[in-house]
């Protein structure tokens, strides 16, 4: 799961439910948090007093190590790394409330059980697995006091797991593991859209998230991306089981993501009234992550990569790519890479060029004002996309301060044969697509045919 940066200021989004036209869309209003909030949070480990600079000869790169060993550890991106690196029942559609958290989680309700338990989950394409937090968690672990909790004694439908099912949970994350058990009840996304049988889990021990669990706004996770990932992979995911019961025609999903403005989720296909022009689809790789080719990367005029991959994943804030290709991103800036933040620091007058993905021959580029982070003092700026790494001692990212399991899942499945997450040939050469590039169009995600869509977004009259 690529489950990222939580904000503990979190504001819930107010919003009356408004229905329009026969197909039972719904919408309502997300809020997103000020960028400046957002990146305080970010950059939170930055301290500039302590930090020292080393020059390499072999590169315009400056490596910019901590002085002290207090701070955040990232893990397999060193400074020595760095220097010298070169429609059924009348329905079509629908609609579930999104609220974004710190720019970089998108989360809303979801209701399990008889009578109906509501809780918040993130809704993440860069996992499978669906977990709330069991009744017991509040016992068990010391940051989940403040969360709602399913209570499966009152609920009539709820039902273990059958015999011979997996029925212990476990997942580990940077800081530490989450585990529990599996149960199997009724699920229902966007008011009326149930599944009967869904297996999920009940998470009993969270203590691995540390305190920014107990902040945070949410009390679960709801993964998007194919059953392959799950933890549990005789179990199906919720949006695939849904159209198995009968009740989506078309197990397909599409987001906006709004960037001060409301943002949506519709469920069972896609709303085109945010929508302008085709859909550009293109064929997944394989069917587990939201994996696509990519046919170039271009930084300005500069291409960097004239054929690479990208998993298209709502949890991520920003952007992650292979070392040689960030790495030319940072020395055509003069960038200096500040080890807290896991960030290349850059001077703030420097004019930073768009970062184009062309993706199915459609070219998208997220501008270069969005590509740049200033800390809450205003003097110093970094570049939003930083390295991500498939070997060495481990492999980190800024925002996988909670997790690193993803990574770690690339590592160790992206050598070997086909119908693997990562096809072998893409093997250290794939991008981690977040919300910064996701925001710049109108995605379609549909696990029937195993394709990703792209679409410009309508212009607003102001614009």
């Amino acid at each position: 799961m690529l489950f990222r940066t939580l904000a503990l200021s979190a504001v819930l989004a107010g919003g009356a439910v408004v229905v329009v036209s026969s197909c039972s869309l719904i919408r309502i209003p997300i809020t997103k948090i000020p960028d400046a909030e957002h990146h305080t949070h970010l950059l939170s480990s930055f301290d500039p007093t302590v930090l020292e600079a080393s020059s390499s000869s072999s590169s315009s790169v400056v490596a910019v190590v901590a002085a002290t060993s207090r701070g955040r550890r990232r893990r397999g991106l060193s400074s020595s790394s760095i220097r010298g690196s070169s429609s059924l029942k009348e329905k079509k559609e629908e609609n579930v409330i999104l609220r974004d958290l710190q720019n970089a989680q998108y989360y809303g309700s979801l209701e399990v059980g008889t009578p109906p338990q509501e809780f918040q989950v993130v809704f993440d394409t860069g996992s499978s697995d669906l977990w709330i937090p069991a009744g017991s968690c509040k016992l068990e672990s010391s940051n989940c006091a403040s969360k709602t909790t399913f209570d499966k004694s009152k609920s009539s439908t709820y039902a273990e797991v059958a015999p011979g099912a997996k029925s212990a949970f476990s997942i580990q994350y940077g800081s530490g593991p989450v585990s529990g058990t599996y149960g199997v009840d009724v699920v229902t996304l966007a008011d009326d859209y149930t599944s009967t049988g869904q297996t999920f889990a009940l998470a009993e021990h969270t203590d691995g998230l540390g305190r920014v669990y107990s902040g945070a706004k949410f009390d679960g996770i709801l993964g998007l991306a194919f059953p392959e990932l799950s933890r549990d992979q005789g179990a199906n995911a919720l949006i695939p089981n849904l159209k198995e019961e009968g009740v989506l025609e078309k197990a397909i999903f599409a987001f906006y993501l709004g960037d001060e403005e409301d943002g949506e989720l519709a469920v069972g296909g896609y709303d085109e009234a945010r929508m302008s022009g085709d859909i550009t689809w293109v064929d997944l790789l394989s069917p587990a992550y939201w994996l696509a080719k990519m046919d170039t990367v271009k930084f300005g005029t500069e291409t960097i990569s004239a054929g690479t991959a990208g998993i298209m994943d709502t949890g991520t804030s920003l952007i992650y790519g292979p070392q040689d290709q960030v790495m030319t991103m940072a020395r055509m800036l003069d960038a200096q890479y500040a080890a807290q933040v896991g960030l290349f620091l850059i001077d703030c007058e420097t004019d930073v060029p768009d970062l184009e993905f062309a993706v199915g021959g459609k070219a998208v580029a997220v501008p270069g004002a969005d590509l740049v982070i200033k800390d809450d003092t205003g003097r110093y700026c970094f570049l939003a996309v930083s390295i991500m790494q498939f070997g060495g001692e481990g492999a980190d990212t800024l925002d996988g301060e909670l997790e690193e399991e993803v990574i770690e899942e690339v590592k160790r499945r992206s050598v070997g044969s086909g119908g693997e997450p990562i096809p072998f040939e893409y093997s250290g050469n794939v991008w981690l697509m977040g919300d910064s590039y996701l925001r710049q169009f109108y995605s379609i995600w549909d696990y029937d045919n195993q394709k990703f869509g792209l679409a410009d977004l309508k212009k607003t009259e102001e614009e």
